[in-house]
């Protein structure tokens, strides 16, 4: 565990740097899921039942996906520049940073893939 709450550099990871950790295991996620999508594609030509609708699944999955990562990535972005700004200490910066927060909370996905 200590690995991981480290940077590169073995300064301690802040929070915008998990989410930057976040956002690259999403989009490596959705990479993989595009390969299996294109599978299930060359074997539902080939008559394997069921294989169409996984695949249109699996395309919802990367959707969903590449969409958190997007989020995750912008709010990396606010973060940094709030502590950029001084941090929770200042007022200002932090009520933009919340603000902010509220806004990509509403860009994530609703659809449980479910």
């Amino acid at each position: 565990m200590d690995e991981l709450a480290q940077g590169d550099d073995g300064s301690p990871m802040t929070f915008g740097d998990y989410l930057r950790l976040h956002v690259a295991w999403a989009r490596r996620a959705a990479e993989v899921q595009a390969e299996a999508a294109d599978l299930y594609h060359q074997l539902a030509e080939r008559g394997m039942p069921g294989l169409a609708d996984q695949r249109d699944e699996t395309l919802r999955a990367i959707a969903h996906m590449e969409q958190v990562a997007d989020v995750n990535a912008a709010q990396s972005i606010a973060h940094d520049e709030m502590m950029a700004a001084g941090g929770p200490e200042n007022s200002r910066a932090y009520v933009e940073y919340e603000a902010m927060t509220r806004r990509h909370q509403e860009l994530l996905p609703r659809d449980t893939l479910g």
